[in-house]
C-alpha cells in the first residue's frame, strides 16, 4: 500500500495575537493572547522517501486582547473565525513508535467573520460592554484602531512538528506568522501570530 495517499483529522488548542505598528514602525498596542479551539482536514500526499506533500482545511480562530490605559480601564477582545487552507512541505522520519515529523510551508486563510468586545472598567470595575461585528474591506471597525479596515484575506507561513504514533494517533504542534498587512486603511500595520498544540487520528496511512 506504500505511496497512497492518506488522510488525518486534528483538533487542538491555539493562541494568538495581532502585532499592531504604526506607520513609524513602533508599537502601537499593548497585546495578550487569546486562546481558541481549531480543527483540521489533512491529506498526506507522499513524493520521494519520507518526503510529502501535505495540504489541509483548517477551521481557526485568530485575534488578540488589547488594553490601553494604565490600569487597564479599556480593554478590547478581537476574534477573526478563518477557513485556512495550509501547505506543508513534511519530511517524517520512523522510529520505533511510529514517525517524527517536521514541515513548514504557506498557508492562505479566508476570514467568516469575527467580534470586538470593548469593556470600560473603573477602579477594576466593568462599567461597560459593547459588542461589534467585525467588517472587512470598505467597513471601518470601531474601536480596533483608528480608521482600520480589515482586509478579510491573509497569508503568511507556518511551521509543523508531531508525532505519528503505529496506534495511528497524532499529536503535533505548530506556528504561524502573519505576513500580510491586515489593515487596508494604511493607518496601521496589522498582522497575525498563532501557536497551538493539536491531537489527531490518521483515518488511513499507507506504511500500515
Amino acid at each position: 500500500m506504500k505511496g497512497q495517499v492518506s488522510f488525518g483529522l486534528n483538533v487542538g488548542v491555539n493562541q494568538s495575537w495581532m502585532q499592531f505598528r504604526d506607520p513609524a514602525g513602533h508599537s502601537a498596542e499593548s497585546s495578550k493572547p487569546l486562546t481558541r479551539f481549531n480543527a483540521d482536514f489533512l491529506m498526506h500526499v507522499p513524493l520521494v522517501e519520507g518526503l510529502y506533500l501535505v495540504p489541509g482545511v483548517r477551521y481557526i480562530t485568530k485575534g488578540t486582547n488589547l488594553t490601553t490605559g494604565g490600569d487597564g480601564e479599556y480593554t478590547r477582545r478581537l476574534e477573526v473565525r478563518y477557513l485556512e487552507i495550509p501547505v506543508n512541505l513534511t519530511y517524517k522520519v520512523p522510529v520505533s513508535f511510529g514517525r517524527l515529523t517536521i514541515g513548514a510551508g504557506p498557508y492562505t486563510a479566508y476570514g467568516l467573520n469575527g467580534n470586538n468586545r470593548m469593556q470600560v472598567y473603573n477602579a477594576g470595575n466593568i462599567v461597560s460592554t459593547t459588542d461589534y461585528s467585525v467588517g472587512f474591506s470598505s467597513n471601518v471597525n470601531k474601536g480596533i484602531y483608528p480608521g482600520t479596515r480589515l482586509n478579510r484575506w491573509d497569508v503568511g507561513a507556518q511551521v509543523a512538528a508531531g508525532i505519528e504514533f503505529t496506534n495511528l494517533l497524532t499529536l503535533g504542534v505548530q506556528y504561524s506568522r502573519g505576513i500580510r498587512n491586515l489593515d487596508l486603511s494604511g493607518n496601521s500595520t496589522i498582522r497575525n501570530n498563532s501557536v497551538g498544540i493539536t491531537l489527531g487520528i490518521m483515518l488511513s496511512r499507507e506504511d500500515y
